[in-house]
């Protein structure tokens, strides 16, 4: 695979492990792990693999600019841009485990994973970012595919 398609290896690495962690989430809810209490363990495992990235990295120099010039023109207030997202994260697993803890999982994670077309859109409006017609197709289809997903059986 060209480098510059590599990053279908890591989405698909995504779907992977967002699938495995949603259907944890549905099987310890099923056997009986209170919503609350569950994100707490869950937010722990998550922020254990933020230490131990972050100490490696430090280990090994990746934060000094002077020996990782990449991190040179970066600015401090996209580090706390950062922690914002890690906030947004944790609470957008606490909804997603209730979510899943309260209703059917496949509707609830095709609802809470339909983020690719915020990001997209927002990737348009503020980012400048532009999508293709066929793109444009695909989000109407993938829309539509969670509406239908999500309604109740018909019959």
């Amino acid at each position: 695979m060209a480098e510059s398609n590599v990053w279908v290896l890591y989405a698909l690495g995504t779907f992977l492990m967002f699938g495995l962690t949603n259907f944890i989430l549905k099987y310890a809810s099923v056997k009986g792990m209170p919503s609350v209490e569950g994100t707490a363990v869950l937010l722990l495992g998550a922020g254990l693999v933020g230490v131990l990235a972050a100490l490696a990295l430090l280990s090994t120099g990746r934060y000094d600019s002077a020996r990782n010039p990449v991190l040179a023109g970066v600015e401090p207030k996209l580090y706390a841009l950062m922690a914002v997202a890690g906030v947004f994260l944790a609470l957008g697993m606490y909804f997603l485990k209730v979510a899943v803890a309260h209703g059917k999982a496949g509707p609830a994670t095709a609802i809470a994973l339909s983020n690719a077309l915020l990001v997209a859109s927002l990737a348009w409006l503020l980012l400048g970012e532009k999508l293709s017609t066929s793109e444009l197709i695909g989000m109407a289809f993938y829309t539509a595919a969670i509406i239908f997903f999500s309604l109740k059986p018909l019959g």
